[in-house]
């Protein structure tokens, strides 16, 4: 079983990450590669549990990672970290923390409802700063217009960007983990201004 965690938020201000937070994010990401600098990172439970979502779907997770185990490779390698807006870096914050997959859409361009199912063939989406994804067995996000974000990547159709006011934030919960969706909403209102508009949950099979 997997669970979707969905926050949205309205009145947002989306801008470049101020420096206090971009330290926080980089210390972070030094004890994060200290932790697990000798680990097996396939064995990490948490990364064990997030790849059971793939293998059900039918994906190689080795073939196409995890954003949170993609992020948490690069960390340990001493590859530095991408500071993208100061939304999308408060998720990176929160998916290394928690070594979930997460995804951030422009709520605004999310066209209910909304659906957690294994991407069709001949489904493909523009990846955020990808090529296009052959999305067939993939787990992802999908509204009325198609897929739009998935735990591999989120889709350009819906990426956050400066002009974004309402935010959706996606959490890939797999069974046996949990979500503190206080504390990551606390961080995002901190940094983008804004509020709660809906905290919800839904179970997949």
């Amino acid at each position: 079983m997997v669970s979707i965690r969905l926050i949205e938020f309205r009145d947002v201000r989306i801008h470049e990450s101020v420096p206090e937070f971009r330290t926080t994010l980089e210390r972070l990401a030094v004890t994060v590669a200290g932790q697990y600098q000798t680990a097996v990172i396939s064995e990490i439970p948490t990364v064990k549990a997030v790849r059971t979502i793939f293998h059900r779907t039918g994906v190689d997770p080795t073939r196409y990672r995890p954003s949170s185990e993609a992020l948490l490779r690069r960390v340990v390698k001493g590859k530095g970290l991408y500071f993208i807006n100061s939304a999308v870096d408060v998720v990176n914050y929160f998916s290394l923390k928690t070594l979930l997959p997460m995804g951030l859409f422009d709520a605004d361009q999310v066209k209910p409802p909304v659906e957690f199912r294994a991407g069709r063939e001949g489904e493909t989406y523009q990846g955020v700063g990808r090529d296009v994804l052959n999305l067939t067995g993939f787990p992802l996000l999908a509204d009325a217009e198609g897929p739009f974000g998935s735990a591999v990547s989120d889709s350009v159709r819906t990426r956050v960007t400066e002009v974004t006011t309402r935010l959706l934030w996606a959490i890939f919960v797999p069974v046996g983990e949990s979500a503190d969706s206080e504390e990551f909403a606390a961080m995002m209102i901190r940094y983008n201004g804004g509020a709660v508009d809906q905290d919800s949950v839904f179970h997949t099979a």
